[in-house]
């Protein structure tokens, strides 16, 4: 069994899933908080069935997250940390992101010792990552960001 569970700006859709086969669909408005439209469209797709179910897949998918991004509205205050350095620092995070984007998010970028890529036996990942990691977790402290 599969459930699949779409929250759009009016309605939150699900379906349960036999293969190709509609068992269940079931339609809610959907809540200001998505959270709460997802639980009650899960409960009301597993109440349907009398027997016991074994799901083998859940998928949510949102188009509140991609109109937020293209609104500029109600983004999280972002934080951004790259193990690049010393190889890569000449394209900061977000470089070609719009202003207002940007901005929307409030970016904080933090850029550390290490390096991921090809050349990382060269530079390798922190070697003393609570050394290292401290003056950031006080910065994104001091910023409210949340981990």
């Amino acid at each position: 069994m599969r459930i699949g569970i779409d929250v759009g700006g009016t309605n939150t859709d699900s379906v349960l899933m036999d293969g190709a086969r509609l068992i269940h669909k079931f339609k809610t408005p959907t809540t200001a908080d998505i959270t709460g439209g997802i639980q009650t469209a899960l409960s009301a797709l597993l109440a349907s069935s009398a027997k016991r179910l074994t799901v083998d897949a859940v998928m949510v998918g949102t188009t509140h997250f991609t109109n937020a991004l293209l609104q500029r509205r109600d983004l999280a205050v972002t934080g951004i940390l790259r193990l690049c350095l010393p190889a890569t620092d000449m394209l900061p995070p977000m470089v070609d992101w719009p202003e207002e984007l940007r901005a929307s998010i409030q970016g904080h970028t933090y850029l550390l010792e290490g390096d991921s890529s090809s050349t990382a036996a060269k530079f390798p990942l922190l070697t003393n990552p609570r050394y290292e990691m401290l003056p950031v977790v006080w910065q994104v402290k001091a910023c409210k960001l949340s981990p």
